[in-house]
């Protein structure tokens, strides 16, 4: 386990629900970790695979703001992918340069580098095919998931939620991999019209880009959006990179 995990909230251990009655289930084992990505030691939260296993595996990039700890809307989604067959890994991108806000091009590079080092990280721990690795983002980080993965490694799908072209300009894909963008209808943060901007970029060049919506979802979203995120990417990477 890293020294350094408790900074972030990392922990090693078990996630438990309660069940009827006051008993007690496990759900998914979770653990902190770091891996190197540009020389650069980064932290990050493994969750294996639980039940039936699909053989595949999803990296989530957090939004800017967010660290990484083992409580929270961002640990609950990883542990449904992983209760739903995934293994996951929860990079702590920042940590391969900080984020001041101006975000020169550097510094998004350095950033999109982690989700792919990140992948092959996963790949190696899992044991799954790079190919079966999807990139998952949210806010900052759904351009960093997203246009990493259309602009290298061997990743085969990505998800961007609450994402736009106000985020960064976006690179011309080198890859043509499905990717699914999940828009929240009332975000003021990052707004539908830039959305809309960066699903036609995609769609001119050529990337097989699907668009949902979270009706009457902000830019923070609550419980119930976060598990309807999770039910529209798994339907997602289910008909591609988790197809068993």
């Amino acid at each position: 386990m890293p020294t350094r995990r408790a900074a972030v909230g990392v922990l090693g251990g078990v996630a438990l629900a309660t069940l009827g009655g006051g008993a007690v289930a496990q759900v998914a084992p979770f653990e902190g970790v770091t891996f190197d990505s540009g020389g650069k030691s980064i932290r990050a939260i493994y969750y294996p695979a639980q039940g039936d296993a699909r053989g595949s595996g999803v990296v989530m990039m957090h939004g800017s703001g967010v660290r990484i700890r083992s409580a929270g809307p961002w640990h609950e989604l990883a542990l449904r992918f992983a209760s739903d067959g995934y293994a996951v890994l929860t990079p702590l991108f920042v940590d391969a340069a900080p984020d001041d806000g101006r975000r020169p091009a550097p510094v998004m590079a350095a950033w999109r580098r982690v989700g792919l080092d990140g992948a092959d990280w996963l790949a190696s721990r899992a044991g799954v095919a790079p190919e079966r690795i999807g990139l998952f983002g949210y806010s900052l980080g759904s351009y960093v998931a997203v246009d990493g993965a259309l602009g290298g490694g061997r990743t085969g799908a990505a998800i961007g939620l609450a994402g736009g072209v106000d985020v960064y300009t976006p690179r011309n894909p080198r890859r043509h991999i499905p990717v699914l963008v999940i828009r929240a209808e009332n975000d003021t943060h990052v707004k539908p019209l830039n959305t809309a901007a960066w699903v036609d970029f995609m769609r001119d060049h050529e990337v097989p880009v699907r668009v949902q919506t979270l009706q009457g979802a902000g830019h923070l979203l609550s419980a119930r959006q976060w598990a309807e995120v999770f039910t529209r990417s798994s339907e997602f990477f289910d008909g591609n990179i988790g197809r068993r």
